[in-house]
């Protein structure tokens, strides 16, 4: 009996592997990553009920929600109507506390009177956040938009003055005021803007709901629907906004999802 019992765990997990390599993804995927996965041309591809898109040749866009624990459960259908179960563990990441205090209270609590203008800023990002264009330049490798000491890291829960917030969804990169920040990918500009707390910000678009953020710049030298190549200026390290110091916050979204910018780059 437990011969059978283990030659059937065994196929399971046989079939488990075959079948999530048909996502051309690996079989362990991380909180907050993000990831670029294939499958053959003209399949239908859910991740739970939600269908994804699909480039002609097959190429998707995908990110672990920083929070995912256990499965992540996609349902693949192929060109002739068969479909296959698909499963990927998760793998869990370990966020630090990071604890600031001696701020400001505006930093820490925003006055009354600014509560309508961070309500617009908020629905501002957001909607440039949902843009969900044909482009493909979400399937580059990312480089570096600026050099420099890691001084905040994703996912990172901060209590301010003794007050926990939201935790962190970016990197901060640490680097002299005036520092060139560069896009990292090739994209459109769908957001060029003065945010309370994020200060001068820019949002690009690269297509297939896969967006990245650069905050507190000193200044925004790009226009709204402006096309960039992969290492174009888009602006310079500051610290406008509710910023302790000059450095760059590089955000990464995949549709509402935040992930980890840190875990696209190379050295």
């Amino acid at each position: 009996m437990k011969l059978i019992a283990c030659f059937i765990f065994g196929l399971l997990m046989t079939l488990s592997a075959a079948a999530g390599n048909r996502l051309g993804l690996p079989d362990q995927v991380t909180q907050g990553g993000f990831y670029v996965g294939k499958v053959t041309p003209g399949s239908t591809l859910w991740l739970g009920k939600t269908k994804l898109k699909l480039t002609p040749e097959g190429y998707f866009a995908f990110g672990v929600n920083w929070q995912q624990d256990g499965m992540v459960k996609f349902r693949l259908m192929d060109p002739a109507g068969a479909e296959y179960p698909q499963r990927l563990q998760v793998i869990k990441q370990k966020y630090d506390v990071q604890h600031i205090d001696g701020l400001p209270k505006k930093m820490v609590t925003p006055p009354k009177e600014v509560l309508a203008r961070i309500a617009a800023d908020s629905a501002r990002v957001k909607k440039a956040r949902t843009t969900n264009s044909p482009r493909q330049d979400f399937r580059g490798h990312f480089i570096w938009p600026v050099r420099g000491r890691i001084s905040g890291n994703f996912g990172n829960h901060r209590i301010l003055n003794g007050k926990p917030k939201s935790p962190h969804t970016g990197m901060d990169i640490a680097a002299p005021k005036g520092t060139p920040v560069k896009a990292p990918l090739g994209g459109v500009v769908t957001m060029v803007s003065d945010l309370y707390y994020t200060g001068n910000t820019v949002i690009i678009d690269h297509g297939y709901g896969v967006s990245t953020v650069f905050a507190h710049l000193g200044k925004a030298l790009v226009k709204t629907g402006q096309h960039l190549m992969q290492g174009d200026q888009i602006g310079t390290v500051g610290a406008t906004g509710r910023a302790t110091g000059p450095h760059l916050h590089w955000g990464l979204n995949w549709y509402k999802e935040r992930l980890n910018p840190a875990l696209v780059l190379g050295e």
